[in-house]
């Protein structure tokens, strides 16, 4: 990527992880998993109104709340696509869509992120690099989380300019 070629519309950030694609998967699409490395609380609901348990995955048509660690930042959304091990998309916002791609490579599980802007939203330059350079941090956090089981999210301060809070 260069000055030149840097999209103001969408990026995608990728990691290796040594997992199979069923464990990778359970990162992103349950609590138990997302909490790990990315959200403070979460709450996966299925459209009848009852909730998931922590270790079972969430699914299309599915809505979550997630809240951040240690801030009062929360958001709503939707599971808008979902194949078990392989994609896991869902709203970010009012403006973004999360796409979360699994596949396997030479015996590990390339985790590609794609976010892009949902259809008609109002373009957030600011946002969009925010979340661009956020997401690197929380996947960085993924693959410590994952690989070697260390948190690396600041849970003992309450300073918000510390990039990893």
């Amino acid at each position: 990527m260069t000055s030149n070629t840097f999209d103001l519309t969408e990026f995608r950030h990728s990691i290796l992880l040594s997992l199979k694609q069923a464990d990778a998967y359970r990162y992103i699409a349950s609590t138990s998993g997302i909490c790990r490395w990315f959200i403070g609380e979460a709450v996966y609901t299925k459209p009848n109104g009852v909730v998931h348990s922590a270790d079972e995955n969430s699914a299309k048509g599915d809505f979550f709340r997630w809240k951040w660690l240690g801030k009062e930042l929360q958001i709503e959304g939707e599971v808008l696509n979902s194949i078990e091990n392989e994609l896991f998309e869902f709203t970010f916002g009012k403006s973004f869509i999360v796409s979360v791609t699994l596949k396997e490579h030479d015996g590990r599980t390339l985790f590609t992120l794609h976010q892009r802007y949902r259809d008609g939203a109002e373009k957030d330059d600011f946002a969009h690099i925010n979340c661009c350079v956020c997401w690197v941090f929380f996947l960085t956090n993924l693959k410590s989380v994952a690989e070697h089981n260390i948190d690396l999210r600041e849970t003992l301060a309450s300073d918000d300019s510390l990039i990893n809070r």
